[in-house]
């Protein structure tokens, strides 16, 4: 029997590919960190670390995906929600430290969006998930002497 993540192909596919563009960009924004050097304050470096964390769960969940290994779901969930929780917290940053949320219009209607976005991902992550069917195993025992 063939090993399943998900319980349909396409759902694999999109989840891989969406892994991928993930690890692909926080490894470009890593580069891009790295050749600034700008450490200044508390949050470069807050940051440089979160994007580390997002960069290595990203590459080993990638891995997972393609050995098709069942915790490939569980770090894939965890990159989805450290990303949530680092929006939240420059969310937070923003709104009560600087005071500078809202002075564009894009700034409503971006944060709700992202956030609706990825916790979309984690839907179709955890509803679509790979489940053994322990009914077949029952059937297959009936009449049979087990001990």
């Amino acid at each position: 029997m063939k090993k399943k993540v998900f319980k349909y192909k396409f759902v694999y596919w999109l989840i891989l590919s969406i892994n991928i563009f993930l690890f692909i960009s926080f490894l470009i924004g890593l580069i891009n960190r790295i050749e600034t050097d700008n450490f200044n304050n508390l949050i470069d470096i807050f940051s440089f670390i979160a994007i580390i964390l997002i960069c290595i769960l990203s590459l080993s969940s990638l891995i997972m995906f393609f050995i098709k290994n069942k915790n490939s779901i569980i770090t894939f969930s965890a990159v989805l929600f450290l990303i949530l929780l680092i929006i939240t917290f420059f969310l937070f940053y923003s709104l009560f430290i600087i005071k500078d949320f809202g002075e564009n219009f894009t700034d409503f209607y971006t944060v709700p969006l992202v956030y609706g976005i990825i916790l979309g991902i984690l839907f179709i992550t955890n509803y679509f998930k790979f489940r053994k069917d322990f009914n077949e195993f029952e059937i297959e025992e009936i009449g049979q002497k087990q001990d």
